[in-house]
């Protein structure tokens, strides 16, 4: 059982009033409930049997409010008596604080032979403590000096951390500067393209002109060589019929039917040679003009070709450029922590299906500040351009090999959410049905937060 006293600024009295018995031993403590007045006091409980003596009273330091019973000697509780309690207090500052004194009375019970205790002095008490005191202080500087390290060591990695801050600030001034120069980059590009797109429309023009004007000038010449032709013709005409003429002048005598006859003749011979000359002038200059037409087409095929590939070489460079920038900022990001979408290039490796064959192209990627990776279509470069191909295919494949505990591989799956919280590297390699050694862009995604998505 426990007396419990609640005191009240200085006024004090039992709580649970019960009646004890002299000669027992089942009381457990002394419990006392002291009001704000007794804060900052350290508290000493007077115990006396019946009328107070200086030499028959017990005094108990009081601590955490309470005073235990196998402190106080037995003599107090060996015959009846009325047992008085009281408390004064003492602070820092030289003041002390009293309450008033309780009575809770012993009832006579069967006498049992009590040894005689000396009771703890009041001031060896307070030695005890302060010796734990002093032992609790230097636990407590030791537990300081292991602190102490503890704080130096965590200085040192906090300048680490703001070091590596500044690393990771400069890197990424960097990039950013690359990234304008990328930026600068494609705007020349762009104006290449325009001043070669207006550079090609000029010499396509230009060279229209000259076969426009080469055509007009063949055509002309054409004509004039007709019409000399056509000239000459009717110049031989007129000749042949003024020679017949004059033979038919001389001969008229002779017979008009023979006169006659000759003159068709004559006419019949030249008409057919007209005809032949007009028919290989017309020959000639449909030749020529086709000839200038298969060199106009030739020339602006030609035109066009190179305009052609001037274009997708200055495309090609871009998308060369932009690639390579793109690698930079993800390996920036997987660096420094950033949720992002990225690339990786990586070579395919020849898989024949054997069961369990691993090829030596095993490629890393950092996934230490991430918990989920997401992997999206692969581009595969073919010397005739590039394919995309969905995740799985029947061609290639990305196997991951340390995803699990599990020695089986794990065949990718496009937009498939990862668990990589447990890795620093996720390992991996693109397996090619045929030969190896194709250069592959993987798409993937790192990230903390969960999305709504499958997850592996």
């Amino acid at each position: 059982m426990n007396i419990n006293i609640e005191i009240k600024g200085q006024q004090a009295h039992i709580v649970n009033q019960q009646s004890l018995i002299s000669g027992t031993s089942n009381l457990e403590e002394i419990k006392f409930d002291f009001s704000s007045e007794w804060n900052g006091y350290t508290k000493t409980a007077v115990i006396y049997v019946d009328d107070y003596s200086i030499s028959d009273s017990v005094k108990m330091l009081v601590e955490k409010d309470v005073v235990s019973a196998e402190k106080l000697p037995d003599w107090l509780f060996r015959e009846e008596c009325e047992l008085y309690i009281g408390v004064f207090g003492d602070n820092s500052e030289g003041r002390r604080i009293t309450s008033t004194i309780v009575c809770q009375k012993v009832k006579k019970g069967v006498p049992v032979d009590v040894v005689n205790e000396i009771t703890p002095d009041i001031y060896n008490q307070i030695i005890k403590i302060m010796c734990d005191a002093k032992a609790l202080v230097k636990e407590a500087d030791e537990k300081i000096e292991v602190n102490k390290g503890y704080l130096e060591q965590a200085e040192q990695k906090a300048n680490d951390a703001a070091d590596y801050a500044d690393r990771a600030g400069n890197y990424l001034e960097e990039v950013v500067g690359q990234k304008t120069d990328v930026e600068k980059l494609i705007a020349n590009i762009d104006v290449k393209v325009e001043e070669s797109t207006t550079n090609i429309a000029n010499i396509t023009e230009a060279k229209m002109n000259d076969i426009s004007s080469l055509t007009e000038a063949k055509s002309n010449d054409i004509a004039t060589l007709t019409t000399a032709k056509l000239g000459d013709i009717n110049n031989t005409a007129q000749a042949q019929i003024e020679s017949i003429n004059t033979v038919a002048q001389q001969n008229i005598k002779s017979g008009t039917d023979a006169v006659n006859e000759t003159a068709q003749g004559k006419i019949y011979s030249i008409n057919e040679t007209a005809r032949g000359q007009i028919n290989g002038i017309n020959e000639t200059a449909q030749g020529k003009i086709k000839d200038i037409n298969n060199t106009a087409t030739s020339q602006i095929s030609a035109i066009n070709n190179t305009a052609t590939n001037q274009i997708k070489a200055i495309n090609k460079t871009a998308q060369s450029q932009i690639k390579n920038m793109t690698i930079k900022y993800s390996d920036m990001c997987r660096t420094l922590g950033i949720e992002h979408e990225g690339i990786m290039l990586a070579k395919t490796s020849y898989n024949g299906n054997e069961s369990g064959s691993i090829p030596p192209d095993i490629y890393s990627i950092d996934v230490s500040k991430f918990r989920y990776i997401e992997f999206g279509k692969i581009v595969v470069t073919y010397p005739n351009g590039d394919y995309e191909y969905t995740l799985p295919s029947d061609n290639i494949s990305i196997y991951l090999t340390n995803l699990k505990d599990d020695p089986a591989l794990k065949d990718v799956t496009t937009g498939k959410r990862y668990d990589v919280s447990l890795l620093n590297d996720l390992q991996f390699y693109v397996s090619y049905i045929g030969s190896g050694g194709y250069e592959t862009t993987v798409n993937y995604k790192l990230y903390n937060k969960l999305e709504e998505t499958t997850e592996e």
